[in-house]
């Protein structure tokens, strides 16, 4: 039997029709009863994704896709309100975070397994802002790319969720970084976060800069979020034995590679998926031993671009699909 805290009426954010941002509906549901290995949490703050904005298109059906009406949302932090019957390791109103589907709602459920406890001096908000982002970065920069002090990372685009994210983490794990964005807004705003070495993707050659910036050695990892126009300009810049990690594909997905690079320099590629990854308990057990240790001393500053109602959930994404946003979306239902 699932313990239960106050049922009451829940809105959330639905689509009924891929016709992309405009078809986000805030509308009435059921509250939802979790499974034996789920935990029901009262959403407080829910992070947004372009795998969001993909969603109102249909072009990104992953993780819990049970088709259409599709509830909006993928992470969030908030207290427990009511756990399964097999969960033993959260109880009702324990403050967590972590991967919730359907998250732009007042109430939704996520996997036990999946969800950490929040500590007190974490708010909601910035807590929101982690799960995604941040395991996306450590399964790249920690698992794959295995990153080591003082080797050159080229974070390419470096101004989004994931992008700020990695180069947080980059830095934290003593990383020399190179992050690229698309506006000199954008470069400004990761030149604030510390950046030191940070290139309009726009005006600037890429694989140029990175090379002077190298003394022409290249970047030993390099970190690609935009597929079709980015892969390439990352193998371009890659040293002699560097390893390339992509998790996105914002510029295209048909990347045309030159194989005498990638082969001859011994170059490894890695593609990641998050949640389909044997890395993925790896990526949680980081994100809560590294990363939010450092957020609470300090050393790692979480980007919030906006914080919005869900009524502005259309909007926020549409602002996304247009590039014009920095660091991450969150919304408080």
């Amino acid at each position: 039997m699932s313990v239960v805290v106050g049922l009451r009426p829940l809105k959330a954010c639905r689509i009924h029709q891929y016709q992309g941002p405009e078809s986000v509906q805030v509308e009435q549901v059921d509250l939802p009863e979790p499974g034996p290995d789920q935990v029901r949490i009262r959403v407080r703050a829910a992070g947004m994704n372009n795998s969001d904005l993909q969603t109102t298109y249909g072009k990104y059906r992953g993780y819990g896709h049970q088709g259409l009406p599709q509830m909006l949302g993928q992470e969030a932090a908030g207290e427990v309100e009511a756990v399964g019957t097999n969960v033993t390791e959260f109880t009702p109103g324990m403050r967590v975070f972590g991967h919730v589907a359907g998250a732009f709602a007042e109430s939704a459920l996520g996997p036990a397994a999946e969800l950490l406890p929040l500590p007190q001096n974490i708010s909601f908000e910035i807590a929101a802002s982690l799960p995604i982002a941040y395991l996306t970065a450590i399964m790249a920069l920690v698992c794959k790319a295995k990153l080591q002090a003082d080797e050159w990372v080229l974070i390419h685009p470096g101004s989004g969720g994931v992008g700020t994210a990695a180069t947080q983490l980059a830095q934290l794990l003593g990383a020399r970084v190179i992050a690229t964005a698309s506006s000199d807004q954008k470069t400004n705003y990761l030149r604030a976060l510390g950046i030191a070495h940070v290139l309009n993707h726009t005006t600037q050659d890429v694989v140029t800069e990175v090379q002077k910036i190298t003394e022409k050695k290249g970047v030993q990892v390099a970190l690609d979020g935009g597929g079709q126009v980015t892969l390439p300009q990352c193998l371009a810049a890659i040293a002699n034995e560097g390893r390339i990690i992509s998790y996105g594909y914002t510029t295209g997905m048909a990347a045309t590679l030159p194989l005498v690079n990638l082969i001859g320099r011994n170059v490894q590629l890695f593609g990641i998926a998050l949640w389909y990854n044997q890395d993925y308990r790896t990526t949680l057990t980081v994100l809560r031993d590294l990363v939010i240790p450092a957020i609470v001393k300090g050393q790692v500053q979480p980007t919030i671009n906006l914080v919005q109602g869900l009524e502005r959930v259309s909007q926020s994404l549409l602002q996304m699909e247009q590039n014009r946003l920095m660091g991450k979306v969150v919304i408080v239902p």
